[in-house]
């Protein structure tokens, strides 16, 4: 099931660019322009994590982040801010919030950020594929297949995962070399291209999981 973001923030255009991406990674996104409409939408029971602005008209993060707080609600908030001092920083944890991105911000780094307080906060949800011959536990970085034990190396497992959570959306060899490689490894598409290679290896031994190639755009999972 998709993961429901919230994202209030009243700076429209980059609202609706954290939106975009985020519902590029396969989340279900709800948007909210200033601090009353977040925190009215924040009692939604669906809704799985708080991206919350501080500045912003009507009523400010802070205030939405202890008014959640001050309610029993203990929705997951990341802060989002111009401002980064340590006092604002300790600030933004002393109302409740789980964790604080400082603007400007890379888009990569935010959803790290989500990932990890998601998993956090949900430890019993189990990142299990199965398919066909396969089963993979994502929180393990184990592989089987046909009840055998496949290794499978850490980069290649983040790779996989990736391409999962896209839902059969192509990801890009610019993705996949801005997400799991450093610039001054000197990584190329070649990089990638071997290392879905070695992963499609892998995967023939079984049936159920297969990686397509998208000319001229990257790669998509079929999950049969």
């Amino acid at each position: 099931m998709k993961k429901i973001i919230l994202i209030a923030e009243d700076n429209h255009v980059l609202r609706k660019a954290i939106a975009k991406n985020f519902e590029a990674e396969g989340y279900n996104v709800i948007e909210a322009a200033d601090g009353k409409e977040a925190l009215e939408k924040a009692q939604n029971p669906a809704v799985d994590l708080l991206i919350l602005d501080i500045m912003m008209p009507k009523m400010n993060g802070y205030d939405v982040c202890k008014s959640l707080r001050n309610e029993k609600n203990d929705l997951p908030v990341i802060m989002l801010t111009a401002r980064g001092t340590v006092d604002d920083k300790i600030d933004g944890f002393d109302s409740g919030a789980d964790d604080y991105v400082v603007k400007p911000f890379s888009i990569d780094v935010l959803f790290k950020r989500v990932e990890a307080i998601l998993r956090r906060k949900n430890p019993e949800a189990k990142q299990i594929i199965k398919s066909g011959d396969w089963e993979f536990d994502f929180n393990k970085k184990s592989a089987l297949c046909k009840n055998k034990n496949i290794p499978f190396s850490a980069k290649e497992f983040d790779m996989l995962e990736l391409l999962i959570m896209k839902n059969g959306k192509p990801v890009s060899r610019d993705e996949f070399l801005d997400r799991f490689w450093q610039p001054n490894t000197f990584p190329t598409n070649r990089t990638i291209d071997t290392h879905i290679l070695e992963i499609r290896k892998k995967l023939a031994l079984g049936k159920g999981i297969e990686i397509e190639t998208k000319h001229k755009i990257g790669y998509k999972i079929i999950i049969q």
